[in-house]
């Protein structure tokens, strides 16, 4: 079995870049404010028109609303802090109780596409604000890429099904319990809702192909 992109249903050169610009958002919006500030940095990004029904505008709004002393105490109360480990960890392997072989597969991604993190960032690999960038990176490279743009479209439909819808949802489920109404369960629940969106489009547009002619 193989398969191929549908370039007239995919349009790269009018998608990957607001598609890029998504996945850079959210990253932004889920990142700790501890050590970045999203506030700033998203201020300045123009909102993308993106290939399928979804409004990026209210979740940023929202977003606005909450200072950076309070994106702090909340960032840290739910994702940080707890006598045994913070009360929902913002990280695939730690949310999936360490499942074997997880993080060596998030290696074998990284590695395959030269996506290098800082030495910082290196012990949290897993941490969901690193994932939605890597899906940033790999948009980009579709866009970028001359000669083989089929492995950066697969590669951001394999890594949405393996790590990102395989956690995600649950994470939202969770923040909509311990945290509802606040700012990061609502984030889940629309980076949910735009994963899931996003699948669905990348679905459509790239076909297998039986190869054996069964």
């Amino acid at each position: 079995m193989d398969r191929v992109c549908l370039d007239t249903r995919r349009m790269t050169e009018s998608t990957a870049v607001s598609r890029a610009t998504a996945y850079a958002i959210f990253s932004l919006l889920i990142s700790s404010p501890h050590e970045v500030n999203p506030r700033d940095k998203i201020t300045d990004t123009q909102l993308p028109e993106l290939p399928f029904d979804f409004d990026l505008e209210k979740i940023l709004s929202d977003f606005s609303l909450n200072d950076e002393d309070s994106l702090k105490k909340q960032f840290s109360a739910l994702f940080e802090i707890g006598d045994h480990g913070p009360p929902i960890p913002i990280r695939e392997d730690l949310f999936l109780n360490q499942p074997a072989k997880l993080k060596e597969d998030l290696v074998r991604f990284y590695e395959h596409f030269g996506y290098e993190l800082d030495e910082g960032f290196q012990w949290q690999m897993d941490h969901l604000s690193i994932q939605l960038e890597f899906m940033h990176f790999l948009a980009m490279g579709e866009f970028e890429e001359q000669k083989d743009k089929l492995s950066y479209q697969l590669g951001q439909l394999d890594f949405t099904q393996k790590h990102l819808l395989n956690w995600v949802p649950q994470l939202a489920e969770k923040l909509s319990v311990l945290s509802k109404g606040e700012i990061y369960s609502k984030i889940s629940i629309e980076l949910k809702t735009f994963l899931e969106h996003d699948l669905k489009w990348q679905e459509q547009t790239i076909k297998t192909i039986d190869e054996s002619g069964g």
